[in-house]
């Protein structure tokens, strides 16, 4: 099988398929339909490897980017958008915060 994320974040491939999504509303959509165990698991892992993350990703211009490094950029704004329902809500959605919903209307594509 041909790895889906650079050499050294192998660790992170089992969590890729779910939280690999185009644009900030994807993430999010697919942060609310998640289990806090699903999201403890993936923002575990991907805190573990944020360091290593950050220094591939700062090592090239983002112009050099391969397909895997992009996703493992797209999976860095995944754990942002995660981490605050683990170590804020913990809970998938803003507490008291009834019909509001998230949309980003502009984007830089990645």
């Amino acid at each position: 099988m041909t790895p889906m994320l650079p050499v050294g974040f192998s660790g992170l491939e089992p969590f890729a398929s779910k939280w690999d999504q185009p644009g900030s509303n994807e993430r999010y959509a697919v942060r609310l339909s998640s289990t806090m165990d699903e999201m403890r698991d993936f923002y575990g892992a991907f805190t573990e490897a944020a360091k290593a993350a950050k220094a591939h990703l700062d090592a090239k211009p983002f112009e050099a980017y391969t397909t895997e490094d992009k996703r493992l950029a797209r999976l860095m704004f995944a754990a942002a958008i995660v981490g605050q329902a683990v170590e804020v809500y913990r809970q998938p959605v803003v507490p008291d915060s009834g019909a509001t919903s998230l949309k980003v209307v502009s984007e830089v594509e990645l």
